[in-house]
Formats: structure tokens, sequence, C-alpha cells
């Protein structure tokens, strides 16, 4: 059966109407035009002349109805509809596409806002897949994450209840299902519609018609996927189904991520007898994570030193090699002290671990949106280089002290911190640092030492002081009186 009706052209609200009628009135209204079962949409089949052709209009591969006149009038009348009916026909398609991406695009600005403000795994799981049920036709799903702890893959959430030839906890999806591993090894999302032809379909899963499936991925992390199923033997998953399924897959997994990583804080914290023990091991976890931060990169002679005021602090410092030989380093500050800094900066630096652009203005740029979105976290400022092995470098600056060189400040544009306004964009500086010279990072604890007396030690003292070693600095700024976190970042070209 058409997918198209006719009868639509013919509709009292349609602008096509008058025009057909028109037209069949200055051909003397000897015309009788019928839809695909031969009802009348216009005249009568007696209207038409002896000699009469029956000409069809013809969409999409189907005749939708037929122009009964004089041959030589028939012959404008089939195009002409046929014309219209196209027209009406890609009109309804572009309108379903327009519809699909606005439901997309609200998709992925609700759940955005509901998942970021979880920070529980299985409530994670459970709304998005209350979205998945809501958007795609399902009769069960699942989301199942791989495990550290038990390293395994388990299931954290799912919906719809087993049939009663399957024995199953939850559902009938299951972790041995050899479709999920299949999508959890390549990475990518796939559809089963005809399960049972499908050899990776297990017996626990043939009562199903169709199977669809998107990976859980962060950055290049696949931490687990999102499975959806349904018995209805006339069920068949498109790929518009799929885009929805992998986009509540993308904004489920960082979700989960967070949330993961919170569950593994809260439960070491849960392991301490007292609140000195719980800064102990935040203090382990940040020492651990800048470790991890500070890494031998060839070509460059790179030397840190982080001083936190108290057990724990909201300073930050990033390394990462660049497909090129370069290297990107990220030098920051986040507002606020004690455990809510230290959280935020482990957010940011495994935002920094999943960025996948090496320009300093893109990564400022993305970890901007990536704070906003998770709500009122304060600000952070920031300073991000890529310098290349031959001492060309690009810096951005997000309300962070610039870099020193041999003493003299490096210009920056100025810019709001990040973690204020969305959207935000960032410039570039552009220059080269040559053999011999060291590029100085400082963070604000350095200027901002406080002596006994209360002297302050300023940023009149800060370019002198900045032709020292990283350790000079921060021992010097510590000796003076040190008050906030001290970050000193030094880097020069090696000579190996």
């Amino acid at each position: 059966m058409p997918s198209f009706k006719l009868r639509t052209l013919f509709a009292s609200d349609s602008h096509s109407a008058g025009a057909i009628q028109s037209l069949c009135s200055a051909l003397g209204n000897r015309v009788c035009i019928v839809d695909a079962f031969d009802r009348p949409l216009l005249g009568a089949p007696s209207d038409a002349p002896p000699s009469q052709a029956r000409l069809p209009v013809h969409v999409n591969d189907a005749d939708v109805g037929y122009v009964i006149a004089d041959p030589a009038v028939a012959l404008p009348i089939a195009e002409l509809l046929t014309h219209l009916a196209s027209r009406e026909t890609e009109s309804r398609a572009l309108a379903a596409e327009v519809l699909h991406l606005y439901r997309e695009i609200n998709l992925i600005e609700q759940l955005s806002e509901d998942l970021a403000a979880l920070l529980d795994v299985t409530t994670v799981g459970q709304r998005a897949l209350q979205e998945a049920q809501r958007l795609i036709s399902a009769t069960c799903g699942a989301i199942f994450v791989f495990d550290k702890a038990l390293d395994a893959i388990i299931e954290v959430a799912s919906f719809g209840a087993p049939t009663d030839n399957i024995v199953k906890t939850h559902n009938a999806l299951c972790v041995e299902s050899r479709f999920l591993h299949s999508v959890l090894e390549r990475g990518t999302a796939e559809i089963i519609n005809d399960c049972a032809s499908d050899p990776r379909v297990i017996d626990q899963e043939r009562h199903f018609q169709s199977l669809m499936c998107a990976p859980l991925r962060a950055g290049e992390l696949t931490s687990g996927a999102i499975i959806v199923a349904n018995t209805d033997p006339q069920a068949f998953y498109s790929s518009a189904d799929l885009k929805l399924l992998n986009t509540i897959a993308l904004l489920a997994a960082t979700a989960l991520e967070n949330a993961l990583l919170c569950a593994e804080m809260v439960t070491a914290a849960r392991d301490r007898a007292a609140y000195s023990a719980e800064l102990q091991a935040a203090s382990t976890v940040q020492q651990l994570l800048l470790n991890r931060a500070s890494r031998t990169l060839p070509g460059f002679d790179v030397q840190s030193v982080y001083l936190p005021a108290s057990e724990v602090g909201g300073d930050l410092f990033f390394l990462q090699p660049g497909p090129d030989g370069s290297l990107v380093a990220l030098v920051g500050d986040v507002s606020g002290k004690g455990l809510t800094a230290a959280m935020r900066v482990a957010m940011i630096l495994g935002a920094l671990n999943r960025e996948t652009s090496c320009e300093p203005d893109e990564i400022l740029a993305s970890l901007n949106n990536a704070l906003i979105a998770q709500g009122e976290l304060g600000f952070t400022t920031a300073c991000c280089i890529r310098i290349s092995p031959s001492g060309d470098y690009i810096l951005a600056n997000a309300g962070h002290i610039s870099p020193f060189v041999s003493g003299v400040e490096i210009a920056t544009e100025p810019a709001l911190p990040l973690g204020i306004a969305p959207d935000q964009s960032y410039c570039a500086t552009h220059g080269t640092l040559r053999p011999g010279e060291r590029m100085v990072f400082v963070s604000d604890g350095v200027p901002e030492a406080r002596s006994p007396a209360g002297e302050i030690f300023g940023l009149d003292r800060l370019p002198a002081l900045t032709l020292y070693s990283a350790r000079e600095i921060a021992e010097t700024a510590h000796r003076f009186g040190q008050e906030d976190d001290i970050t000193v970042l030094t880097i020069a070209l090696s000579d190996a």
C-alpha cells in the first residue's frame, strides 16, 4: 500500500486543491481523478469522455491514483499531480527530519543537564535508559559497565520484565551476549534486525526480533554499553534510532565516568575513620593524579614543583606529548580550597586526559564548556601552551598569570577564567623559545606569599625570581610566607 495518499492534495487546507480544480474547470470538467482504490477525489467516472484514458499518478515507485480523461487532457493533469505529490512527499520528509533534529537537540540539552547533576552509577543508568525507552520502541534494555574492582562487566540498570521461558534476575539481556561484546570490542554502535539469523545472538536472545547496542565512550575509552531489544515480529531499528541511542550513550558515558570516580572517592573516604585520614587520602589521590600529569618528554627539559598550602590543594598542571613530537602543557588554579577544590582538580585532569585537540585555545574552550556543564563550580584560571621541538609555541590564557621567558613576561590577550560564561573563545599568542631559554609558569601562590609582618611578595619581584630554577622559585615563595598553593612549571628545549 502506498504511504502517500493522493487525497492529501484535495484536502480543504491544501494549497494545491484550488489550482487542481481551476485547471480541471478550464478543461471543461470532463475529468475524473480517483485514488489508488478507485475512490473519486474530483469528478466522477461518468464525467470522462467516451475516448477516455486512465493515466497513473506515480510517487515513490507506487501508483497513488489515476486521472481519467481525454488522453490530451489526462497526460498534463497526471504529470501535474505527480509533481505536486512528489513535492508534498519531499516536504513531509524534510519536516520529519527537522522534527528528528529538534528532538535530538532537545534530548542532548535536557539529558545533559539531568545527568550532570547525578553522581550515582545506578541513577545515571536508570535516567539514560528512561530516555532511551521514551524515544525508542523497546521491550527491554540494559546498561553494562566495566567494574574495575571486580575486573568484570556488570549490569548497572535495566528495564523490561523477563519472559516466562527465560531464567534471569533482571531481564533477558545479559553480559554473556556475544553481540554486546562485539560492540564493546569494536567500539561502534550496531543494529541486528533479524536475531534469528545472526550468529552473534545467543539462545537467550533469540525470542527478540531486533537488537541495538551502542558503546559508552568517553574520549578513547569505552567503559560499557547500552543495549535495547524488541520482541515485536514487525520491529525494525533504523539508522535514526541508532543515532539517538548513540547520543544517549555519549551523554551517559561522561556522567557514568564521573559517577564511578565519585563512587571510588566515597568508598575510599569511608575506609578512613577520621576527617584527617580522609584529607590524607585525598592528598594521596591528588599527588598521584599530578604525578601522572608529570612525565619525561623527549626533546624537552621540564621541571615542576607543587606545594599545596594544606593537605589538598586547588592548583594543577598537566603535560601531554603531541602526535608530532610537540609538548602540550597546562597550569591552572581552581577557586576554593579543601576537598571541593581537589575534586574539581581531579575532574579537570580527567577532562584533559580525554581531550583530543592539541591547540591551546581549543583546549581552554573545551574545558570551559565542560566546567559550565557541571554547574556552579566556581572558576578556574589556566594557561595552556603547545610547543614544538624547534621552540615555536602557541599560547592561550584564561585569566592566569602569564608565563615568563628570561625574566620578561609574555604578553597574552586578557580573557575570563574558565567556568564563568559558556562558549568563550581564547586568543592564541605565537612565539619561539630559543635554545638556552626557559619558560616559567607560576600560580598566584608565588606573588601572593605573605611574610609574618604582613608584606606581600608581589608581582614586582616576580620577573627577577623567574630567572631561577623551579625548585628555587617555589622554596623562595614558601620561605617568604606561603598562604596559598604554590605551583611552578618550567620548560626548556633539551640539549639531547
